[in-house]
């Protein structure tokens, strides 16, 4: 696991890359709230991150220790990844969007086979609508749950795994593989892997969780009584996703190599 902060904080360290992410992650930002280009807004910036993704990887992958990673990484421009990583990218984000689409699908599922799906009339409330629906389709809920956590924990590697390739057909099988590849499900169960996913999750949960609540309690309301905050929010919240991201690439890409694949 020290190896994941160590790169992570090599990467972060390179200030002028560093920057031009944020910078260019808060434009989009910016953008998301408006109709129509809101949404290509969105896809760009998560082909945007998950390049920068394959592009640290790439340099890691050639790097003995994180200061020859460090220094590889300021005599690499960004620029080599803008035409030639994105297609990397591509293969990840559409094989986590069909994921993505597998798993609505499954939860949709189980409430039509359980006469539920009245469930859905209130997505606010939906965990009491749970909590008071049949018997069974709160079992079956149960299984979901627990089958969806097994593969958040499957998924950090073949992340990793995906990051780590070099065209768009290999990263795309990688990502999607995740649902059916038994043999690198049983290569995952080792300390290391254990370790870095039990410590990535619980540092993105209690991350997240503390942005959201002080979002909603102290931040949105801030805004609505000074609008201009809002061009200052925007660049701390993008450099937090920038860092989170960068430490979530290196978490997937050393817990994948834990498996030995």
């Amino acid at each position: 696991m020290k190896e994941v902060f160590k790169y992570t904080f090599s990467a972060i360290a390179d200030i002028q890359k560093f920057l031009f992410v944020t910078i260019i992650l808060s434009i989009l930002n910016l953008i998301e709230p408006f109709p129509f280009i809101g949404i290509t807004a969105i896809g760009i910036e998560k082909l945007f991150l998950l390049s920068i993704g394959v592009f640290l990887i790439y340099i890691a992958k050639r790097s003995k220790n994180a200061d020859e990673f460090y220094e590889n990484l300021k005599m690499n421009s960004f620029g080599s990844f803008m035409f030639h990583f994105i297609p990397v990218a591509a293969g990840i984000l559409l094989g986590g969007i069909l994921i993505l689409t597998f798993w609505t699908m499954f939860f949709v599922l189980i409430l039509q086979f359980t006469n539920s799906l009245y469930i859905l009339a209130n997505p606010h409330g939906i965990f009491i609508s749970i909590a008071h629906a049949p018997v069974i389709t709160q079992i079956l809920l149960g299984f979901y749950s627990i089958y969806f956590i097994f593969f958040s924990y499957i998924f950090l590697g073949k992340l990793g795994e995906a990051l780590s390739k070099e065209n768009f057909k290999d990263a795309f099988i990688a990502i999607t593989t995740s649902l059916i590849d038994f043999r690198f499900w049983i290569s995952t169960f080792n300390l290391k892997y254990f370790l870095i996913y039990i410590i990535w999750s619980l540092i993105i949960i209690i991350l997240y969780s503390t942005l959201s609540f002080t979002y909603i309690f102290i931040i949105f309301p801030a805004i609505l009584n000074n609008p201009n905050l809002f061009l200052i929010i925007i660049p701390v919240l993008a450099a937090i996703t920038v860092i989170l991201s960068y430490f979530t690439f290196f978490s997937a890409y050393f817990a994948y190599k834990t498996t030995g694949n």
